[in-house]
């Protein structure tokens, strides 16, 4: 059960916080909903239903700056992921995206980053669906590392980028 004023990551609409909570009335019936305000996109709303345990298993706490941190240790050790087939590649990240899981988007991140970096030292670029996951997973991921660590995007990416991609 979500509180109000609590702050937390939903699905890919990122940290969000519980605004409200209210009932509402669509067609006959009354329904509980959380209101969840994105914390970095002002003009948008997310109306959740309490009853909905599928959509309800979505929101998560957003890590802490030690849980961040352990996430970002543990990755140095792994390998980037990347998908030859353009038609795979694009599932796979997508489901990787879809996961919400904090841990898997610094990966695909991480991956996408340094993938564009070799591919500009070619003088070529990301493929449209590879730019659509790296701003998809940028957005994600610094908005909760900005979050946990109480910094701004920027300072957030900065860490990002200080911390796990090849020098």
């Amino acid at each position: 059960m979500l509180k109000l004023n609590e702050k937390v990551m939903y699905g890919t609409t990122g940290v969000c916080v519980v605004e409200k909570i209210e009932d509402k009335k669509i067609g006959r019936e009354v329904k509980r909903y959380y209101v969840l305000k994105p914390v970095t996109q002002s003009s948008s709303t997310v109306f959740l239903p309490a009853d909905n345990e599928k959509l309800l298993s979505k929101a998560r706490d957003v890590l802490t700056k030690k849980q961040i941190c352990g996430i970002v240790e543990e990755l140095k050790l792994t390998d980037d992921v990347w998908v030859d087939s353009d038609n795979d590649r694009r599932l796979k990240f997508s489901e990787m995206i879809s996961s919400g899981d904090c841990k898997v988007c610094m990966l695909l991140l991480r991956s996408l980053l340094n993938r564009q970096t070799e591919l500009l030292e070619k003088g070529k670029r990301l493929h449209l669906a590879d730019e659509r996951a790296l701003k998809e997973t940028q957005r994600l991921t610094f908005d909760e590392i900005a979050e946990a660590f109480g910094v701004s995007l920027d300072e957030a990416e900065a860490y990002f980028k200080m911390e796990l991609l090849d020098n």
